[in-house]
Order: C-alpha cells, then structure tokens, then sequence
C-alpha cells in the first residue's frame, strides 16, 4: 500500500522549463520525484523502480505519448499497479477519448495550474490504494498471507515471460506437508491452521530475495517460484528450507516419517524443460510424487534426490 507522502511520481517530458514548473508545484508534496524526457527512459525508470504514477506529455522526442501508455499498460505488471496522466497543450476531444480508451486515467492541460495538478494527483493516489487494497485481498491467502493460487498463477507466467526474455532460468517448488490430514484428524482443524501458519512463516524465512515468491495453492500445498535460479540453486534452497521448518520442531506424533512437521518437495526449472507454464507445473508436480514415493521429507528435481 502507498502512503500520500511517498508516493513515486515520474515526470515524463522533454521540455526542462515544464518538468521545472511541475516540480515547483509538487515539491512541498514530499512525493519522490523522478524524470524521463523521453519513452527510452521511461521504460528504464518503470523497470527500476515501482512509480505509482506517470505525468506524460503527448509529445515526445522519441514517440508519442499515446503509443508509451499503450505499451506500458500492455505489461500485465502495470495494469492496475500505476496510474498515468497525460500532460498536453492541445485539447482534442478525439485524442483524449484515444487516451483514456488505451489505459490513461486523466487529462491535466498545459499551461498546468498548481491546484488543479495537486488534486488530481490526490485523486489518482487516492483511487490507486483502494485498487492496491483490492488487489492485496484478492490475491492473499487469509490464513498464511502468502500468494493465493491466483497470484500463483499471475506471477509464474510474470516470471516465464521475463525469464524467457532476459534468458535466465526460472524454478519451481513445490511443497506439500507430511502426513498432513493425519495431523489435522488427530490434533484438530485449529491446530491444523496454527501448523499452516507456522510452516508458511518459515518458508517466508528463506525467500528472503525480491524475486523469491512463495503461495499457498492448496489445502496443506505450497509454491515457490525463484526467478534467476537454475535446479541444482532450488535444491539447495530447499534443503535450507526443510532445516528451517525442522528447526520449528512442530510435534507430529501421527507422521510415519519423523516425529516432528516435515515436507516433502518436487522441483523443476526452464532448463531441464521450458518456458511453458503447464510444463513446469507438470514437471514440479512428478518430481513431488516421486519425492514421496522416495520415503517423504526429502526434494528431488529432475536431477537427483537430496534426502536426509
């Protein structure tokens, strides 16, 4: 969520005497500012730094305004995570309907009046923490707060796509609990969310870089996508993941493998498979069969067994 006074505003626009009026106007705001003069740099401030809203102008050295928000709204990472405010001179009732049809969310006209600009700033932040708020509801898992399965899903094909594109390899885990329905038949289904929450805390321990995603898919099934690392790096995760959860020392008297809360954990990545988001899940999903198969409490990829 934002708050008013940190909010990440990029001024896009190639005119110094402008960008310095808008910022004239905005500065006692304490919003963090950031400049772009032209849609080459936009591009690299978005992929840097998580702007909360863009003030374009129309014109633009390199393109034209119109065809930058249409590209940035195009990025599914950008769809409701930002909100854009075109900035121009020339008012045209066809080109503004082009603009807001395309993802625009706004119209200031130049020359740009200080009140005017603070409060429809206001408005789009004020707008932008309720979808953020939404977004967070709908996408978080009520007991464990981690990543839902549609968050699961949304961020993997994220991940694909830019793994494919920046060509590094993308891995999968995943991770069902031990012996988990004889633990909620014999100590009771609040117990049963108190071992869930526990061993979501300890799983958030180790995705301890920005690019580690974790979620919860499942009844006692949990995912964790790590962006920029090949199998043999997963396995070595999850065997510090499988330590972490041990070192919780959770009783499970029923578990036919270990007296305490274990896992087991299927691994799979783009390099041994693909790109392909039904592929990784596939492939993830065969190798936790297989883990289990191999006595349980234990991770295996398509390469080899780490067990204890």
């Amino acid at each position: 969520m934002i708050n008013k006074n940190s909010a990440k505003i990029l001024i896009v626009d190639d005119d110094p005497t402008q960008i310095q009026v808008v910022i004239s106007h905005l500065q006692h705001f304490d919003y963090e500012l950031f400049i772009a003069k032209n849609s080459a740099d936009t591009c690299k401030v978005l992929a840097k730094q998580h702007i909360d809203l863009v003030l374009l102008d129309i014109n633009l050295p390199d393109g034209n305004g119109i065809d930058l928000c249409r590209e940035i709204r195009s990025n599914h990472e950008f769809s409701d995570n930002l909100s854009i405010v075109f900035m121009t001179s020339h008012h045209s009732n066809e080109q503004e309907a082009k603009g807001l049809s395309i993802g625009a969310n706004d119209y200031i006209y130049k020359p740009v009046n200080a009140d005017v600009l603070a409060a429809r700033i206001n408005v789009q932040l004020q707008q932008l923490r309720k979808t953020k708020l939404l977004s967070h509801y709908a996408n978080v898992d009520a007991l464990t707060e981690l990543g839902n399965r549609r968050a699961f899903d949304n961020q993997l094909q994220l991940e694909l796509k830019r793994g494919e594109r920046e060509g590094v390899p993308v891995s999968l885990l995943t991770l069902d609990i031990d012996f988990f329905k004889a633990y909620n038949d014999n100590y009771g289904h609040p117990q049963g969310d108190t071992c869930l929450r526990d061993v979501a805390a300890a799983i958030k321990s180790e995705c301890r870089r920005p690019s580690d995603f974790a979620f919860r898919v499942g009844g006692e099934e949990f995912s964790i996508i790590l962006y920029n690392t090949p199998a043999s790096g997963a396995l070595l995760f999850a065997e510090k993941l499988r330590a972490a959860l041990i070192d919780r020392a959770i009783p499970h008297e029923y578990s036919e493998v270990s007296n305490l809360v274990t896992m087991s954990i299927g691994i799979s990545d783009t390099l041994s498979g693909s790109y392909n988001i039904v592929e990784l899940i596939a492939s993830a999903d065969d190798m936790l069969y297989k883990a289990k198969q191999n006595g349980r409490n234990n991770a295996m990829s398509n390469d080899w067994v780490a067990a204890i």
